[in-house]
């Protein structure tokens, strides 16, 4: 099993996913707080059943729970001592037992989600390249196997490590187009899983394995040019948002509260307390938003 697939904590994941078997049943009926949960695992290079990872997560909040109960029964049994006890105070730490491993089983369960779309991002960066030497090399009348193994031990990130698995399992025996489609249903990214069915119909029907790789490869580059396009198109938008709330906002905008605070007799002092830090936190929303909608691209 790979390392560190789940964001286990407390313990390492084996004893998550041993203990984990008796939650399997609470698991089933949570199924639905991640839809799609056995294909994100698959497209996230999470070699583990759907359930077993939901009781895994189930296991570990459970222990997180049981680890913020007694901190926090220490806390109140401290603060009693010294007289400090409120009802507020009780009511945030049951909150915190209640709210914290709850959050916690929700990032766990949608995981797989965050590490698929990170694999795509990583696939569609190198995939151009890839298809590319293959269209090379079986131009160049090298066999189509051959050019594969050549990709997998290319430099191509997760795209030769996905062909090295298409390439040992057409070794053990699988056939070339089976091996091909494994390779498309487990992958995350729509362009690379398009190209791998092209392929495999154009070799199944037997018709120009070159010719075809050709239109995959235009097909690509076209895909992500596009891809650009579009993303600076939003940009524009997006600048202007952000020149109005970074710039426009702090300079006319706290002319206009100091002149409304002098109208209306209220202290503009708090207003300049938290503008600063309000727009430290967008600044970091603003450049978290650019780089998550940037698509990856290779050309």
């Amino acid at each position: 099993m790979e390392k560190k697939v789940m964001p286990v904590i407390m313990v390492s994941q084996e004893k998550a996913l041993f203990f984990g078997k008796k939650f399997r049943r609470i698991a089933f009926l949570l199924r639905n707080v991640s839809p799609g949960l056995d294909s994100s695992l698959l497209e996230g290079g999470i070699n583990i059943p759907g359930v077993d990872y939901l009781a895994a997560g189930i296991l570990i909040s459970f222990m997180l729970a049981i680890l913020l109960l007694l901190v926090g029964v220490l806390l109140a049994l401290v603060a009693a001592q010294r007289g400090l006890l409120t009802t507020q105070l009780l009511s945030i730490l049951s909150l915190l037992v209640i709210v914290v491993p709850a959050v916690y089983f929700v990032y766990f369960a949608n995981y797989p989600k965050l590490q698929a779309a990170k694999r795509k991002a990583g696939i569609d960066e190198k995939v151009v390249f890839a298809i590319r030497e293959i269209m090379i090399k079986v131009g160049s009348g090298v066999p189509i196997f051959n050019a594969l193994l050549d990709v997998s031990n290319g430099d191509y990130g997760i795209v030769s490590a996905e062909f090295k698995v298409a390439v040992e399992e057409i070794q053990s025996g699988v056939s070339q187009e089976e091996a091909l489609t494994r390779l498309s249903r487990r992958v995350p990214s729509p362009s690379l899983r398009r190209s791998i069915d092209i392929l495999v119909n154009s070799i199944k029907s037997g018709s120009d394995v070159h010719g075809t790789l050709i239109l995959i490869n235009d097909m690509l580059i076209k895909k992500q040019q596009s891809d650009m396009r579009t993303y600076a198109a939003e940009l524009t938008p997006l600048s202007m948002m952000y020149m109005l709330i970074s710039v426009v906002l702090p300079s006319l905008g706290m002319s206009v509260f100091i002149i409304l605070g002098s109208i209306a007799h209220f202290d503009v002092l708090y207003i300049i307390y938290i503008l600063p830090p309000f727009l430290l936190m967008f600044e970091i929303f603003f450049m978290g938003m650019i780089g998550s909608r940037r698509p990856a691209v290779g050309v």
